[in-house]
């Protein structure tokens, strides 16, 4: 009797210990850092070094048609990539309803035919992971965001195309 009284309060125990269903894990937290930004810039850099502008809008913007306008813009006023450009200066903007969290970076360079730029270069997280919004960087857009603000003052190479 003895036995079967602790076969059972074995058994109810261990009907009590069994695994419940694994929950789903959230996706991790991933802070969005000025230095992941800076490295989307250095990727894009890097690839129109090796590749030059072929293919370059569906390689490294998130708004392929977007950056294909301004891609088509420069290609008419012949303005190329020059020089690696530096980061003047790192905004983050937060998250709003009508925009994405994201990095705006200021760059200088110059273009090809050595004129100087000065553009943004916003980066965002596209499902998860930092990709740069429009890809352009050497044609002096601005994010068209708070044009008061005194960091987000752009210089517009010229037409360089030979007359």
């Amino acid at each position: 009797m003895r036995r079967s009284v602790v076969t059972v309060l074995v058994v109810l125990a261990v009907a009590g210990c069994t695994a419940a269903p694994e929950q789903p894990k959230p996706p991790p937290v991933v802070a969005f850092t000025q230095e992941m930004a800076e490295a989307v810039l250095a990727e894009v850099v890097a690839g129109v070094g090796k590749n030059g502008i072929a293919d370059f809008c569906a390689e490294f913007a998130r708004s392929e048609e977007t950056c294909a306008t301004l891609l088509e813009g420069a290609l008419r006023e012949c303005l190329l990539p020059g020089d690696k450009p530096t980061v003047r200066q790192a905004v983050h903007e937060s998250a709003t309803r009508e925009y994405e969290e994201t990095w705006r970076l200021v760059v200088q360079g110059r273009t090809l035919d050595g004129q100087q730029y000065v553009s943004d270069f916003p980066v965002v997280l596209s499902a998860g992971e930092p990709k740069a919004a429009l890809g352009i960087y050497w044609t002096g857009q601005g994010s068209g965001r708070d044009m008061n603000d005194p960091s987000n003052h752009t210089v517009n190479p010229k037409n360089a195309c030979p007359r």
